[in-house]
């Protein structure tokens, strides 16, 4: 990795034992965000099914969380870090549910990550 670079860490997601997909977390870390603060992501979750589908992509930028999932999307409220539990959580939900239409997951997920963010 060379500096510069964003550093991704894929995972497989499992409940209950079972494999049900992947999340893969991006972080930036040598971007300088004062010089670009409202238009790039401080970092990104995506959730991925076992076809390599995606489910779900969630975005930290500085005021707020964008959730996308299929044509949808929403901001949050809340602004901040989710630790790895965290995300695995989220996952799993996406993964459970996106059979749901794509508005319904969205703002599902929105109340997860505000109430997360509290």
């Amino acid at each position: 990795m060379s500096w510069g670079d964003p550093k991704r860490v894929r995972t497989a997601v499992r409940h209950k034992a079972e494999h049900i997909g992947y999340v893969t977390t991006t972080s930036y870390p040598d971007r300088d965000l004062a010089m670009f603060p409202e238009g790039s992501p401080y970092s990104e979750i995506v959730v991925s099914d076992l076809r390599e589908r995606h489910i779900a992509l969630l975005q930290r930028f500085k005021e707020h969380w964008l959730i996308h999932c299929g044509p949808t999307y929403d901001t949050t409220e809340g602004v901040g870090e989710l630790n790895d539990a965290q995300v695995m959580k989220l996952a799993i939900f996406a993964l459970q549910n996106c059979a749901h239409a794509s508005s319904a997951l969205v703002e599902e997920l929105k109340l997860q990550v505000e109430r997360m963010l509290k």
